[in-house]
């Protein structure tokens, strides 16, 4: 039997950043604070950045991930000329 343990996932830099924006400035109405300070574990909303984000999404240990997920951001394509 064969299972996926974990993965990869490339995202261009552009598409995290923007991801991220969207949900930065979502709050929580039970608490008044930001879902993204419970979305980025340890570095909270203050210190939290696309890519710290992502990489606690995709920790199997936050109890939210089925399975590891390494999120690997490369840069932005180059607009044609």
């Amino acid at each position: 039997r064969q299972a996926v343990l974990e993965y990869q996932v490339f995202y261009r830099q552009r598409y995290a950043d923007e991801a991220f924006a969207s949900c930065q400035g979502v709050r929580l109405p039970a608490t008044g604070g930001y879902a993204i300070a419970t979305m980025c574990g340890r570095y909270g909303a203050e210190l939290c950045t696309p890519q710290r984000w992502l990489d606690f999404q995709g920790d199997k240990n936050n109890g939210l991930a089925p399975l590891q997920i390494d999120f690997r951001l490369l840069p932005n394509a180059s607009e044609p000329g």
